[in-house]
This record gives structure tokens, C-alpha cells and sequence, in this order.
């Protein structure tokens, strides 16, 4: 099984990103056959969607290929979205214009939210409503919000984190796990061919 953990921050360094990795251990924690893709859309460049494709070819030519096959051979996704003025972030919205060729079709996704303060709630909100139009993306019942995200570490969180939050964010973890695991087997009657949009 393989999961891609997407941070969609547009800062260097940021919080989202540390939230990601710390993910990713936690679900090799649970199983460490899991393999885990991690996409930092900061690092890795991704620019602003556009249908004129050369004004950056050194993304659509060399690294799109390169992470849109990682996300096609994931079974299950987990984005880390900040909220940004009350709103998901540029980049989490990007994400879902620029890889809507199949790549998240039918598959489990897990939002988890987090905040400086004590926001958090209407980036997930917004990703519910307009991301799965053309990816077709399946959220599960269940997500994550990590508020004043900078006291968040499992095991040692800061006051302001309450104590039930690793016991929510495993259950989670291990729902999407399931979720990828049986979910995996719709593949093969998915017709990308003529029903490639939603309506």
C-alpha cells in the first residue's frame, strides 16, 4: 500500500510540513510496510495552474510526469492545508486543477486542517465542496484539525493541545488505511475514457 502526504503551504519551512513528516511516521507506526510519498508543494515549485504551459517548462516538462506517477500509484492521500484568512490554501486549491487526470480518482483522502490560532475548520469546509469535481476524490467521513499547530507534537504536545488529539488522529489514520485497502479494488471499473469530469 502506498499513501501520499501532501503539504500545501507556500511558506519554506512551514508548519505544514513539519505536521507532514510527523504523519508519516505515525503511519509507519501503524504499519511500516506502508510506503509514503511526501509532496511539499513549497519544495518542490509547483506553480500556478495555467493552459500556457511554457511559462514554466522545467515543471511540466521534467517534474510533473515524475509526481503525478507517484500520486497515480497511491492508494490513499492525506493534505495538510493551512488555513490561510479563513480560507484553504492558493496552493491546496492549485493541487486539484493541476492533478485531475486520474491520478486521485476513486481513492480515500483524509483533510487535515491546521491553524496557528484557533481557526481551522473552514478549509475543510471549502475542500469538501469544490475539490472533487473533476478528481473525484473521496473524503472520508473523518478529519483532522490542529489548532495553534505550533505546540503540536505527539507524546509532548503544549498546553494548548488537548490530551485526546493523538488518540483522534490514529483512529483516523487507521480508517484511512482501511479505506485505501478496500477501496482498491473499485480500479478496475472506473471509466476514466468517457466519464472523465464530473457533472
Amino acid at each position: 500500500m502506498k499513501l501520499s502526504i501532501i503539504s500545501t503551504s507556500q511558506q519554506k519551512n512551514s508548519q505544514s510540513k513539519r505536521v507532514s513528516k510527523i504523519f508519516k511516521n505515525l503511519i509507519l507506526d501503524i504499519d511500516d510496510k506502508i510506503e509514503c510519498f511526501n509532496l511539499d508543494m513549497f519544495e518542490n515549485k509547483i506553480p500556478l495552474w495555467t493552459s500556457e504551459k511554457n511559462e514554466d517548462l522545467s515543471f511540466w516538462k521534467d517534474r510533473l510526469d515524475k509526481i503525478s506517477s507517484n500520486l497515480n500509484s497511491s492508494d490513499g492521500f492525506i493534505f495538510v492545508v493551512p488555513e490561510y484568512g479563513g480560507m484553504a490554501s492558493p496552493s491546496a486549491k492549485n493541487f486539484f486543477i493541476i492533478f485531475n487526470s486520474g491520478e486521485l480518482f476513486h481513492k480515500p483522502g483524509l483533510i487535515v486542517s491546521i491553524s496557528s490560532g484557533n481557526g481551522g475548520a473552514y478549509p475543510i469546509s471549502e475542500l469538501r465542496s469544490s475539490s472533487y469535481k473533476n478528481t473525484h476524490v473521496l473524503w472520508i467521513p473523518e478529519n483532522i484539525i490542529i489548532r495553534n499547530v505550533n505546540q503540536f507534537l505527539p507524546g509532548k504536545h503544549g498546553d494548548l493541545i488537548p490530551g485526546w488529539m493523538d488518540d483522534r488522529i490514529k483512529y483516523s489514520l487507521k480508517l484511512l488505511i482501511k479505506y485505501s485497502e478496500y477501496l482498491k479494488p473499485i480500479q478496475k471499473y472506473i471509466n476514466r475514457k468517457d466519464f472523465a469530469n464530473g457533472m
